[in-house]
Formats: C-alpha cells, sequence, structure tokens
C-alpha cells in the first residue's frame, strides 16, 4: 500500500508543470517499498540498508519471483536521489524521462501486487 501511495505521488510529480525531483524521490521509494513487500511475501528479512534491496532484487530476479530486474534501476534513482537531496540536482536527473520512469512502475507494482495475491491464493 506505501508502494501505491507513492507511486500515485509520482505519477502527480511527472505532469505539467513537472517536479522530477519529487517524481524520482517517490519512484524510488515505490520501487524500494515494492521489492521489500516481495521479499517479505517470499520469507526474507527486512533491510533498510540500500545495497541489500539491490542484491535482493536481483534475487528476486533470477530465481524467477518477479518478471522484472529493477536491481540497477535502484541504483540510478539512489543517485538521482541523492543528488537532489544535497541539493546539486544534475545530469542523472536530467536524463530520466519521467513518463517512463512512472508507466514503468505502475507495471512493476502490478507484477509485484499480482504475485503478492498469487500468494495469499496459495
Amino acid at each position: 500500500m506505501l508502494a501505491q501511495a507513492q507511486l500515485e505521488r509520482a505519477q502527480v510529480a511527472w505532469w505539467e508543470p513537472s517536479d522530477p525531483a519529487d517524481c524520482v524521490t517517490n519512484a524510488f521509494y515505490a520501487y524500494e517499498n515494492a521489492v521489500t513487500a516481495a521479499m517479505l511475501a517470499r520469507g526474507r528479512k527486512r533491510t533498510h540498508r540500500h545495497p541489500e534491496k539491490v542484491a535482493m532484487a536481483r534475487e528476486l530476479y533470477e530465481e524467477n519471483l518477479l518478471k522484472t530486474d529493477v536491481s540497477s534501476l535502484l541504483q540510478t534513482l539512489n543517485d538521482a536521489r541523492k543528488d537532489v537531496q544535497y541539493g546539486e540536482p544534475g545530469y542523472q536527473l536530467r536524463q530520466i524521462h519521467l513518463e517512463s520512469l512512472v508507466s514503468d512502475l505502475e507495471e512493476f507494482t502490478d507484477e509485484v501486487e499480482a504475485m503478492l495475491n498469487e500468494l495469499d491464493e496459495d
């Protein structure tokens, strides 16, 4: 539910007048929270460390538990988010196509939700 709320904030932030910093920040947190939900649903321990979430996203993909590998995207978004928080939004933020980011995020949260629903049915 948290990832869904962050997705909605990211969706609003890419509309004109867009707020790239807010969009990327909310998208980053939504991706991380969706990965965390998938981790927990698969019996993995919660982690608050970003590198461990990146590794877990890759593992979930490699184990065919998720169809989409978001591990490198998590790193890219984290770097862009940190630049924004440190008051130095730059090249990396400008290279992110906000509409595609939000569209891909929506698909990923749907994928995680479907996985969670499937587990609930079992």
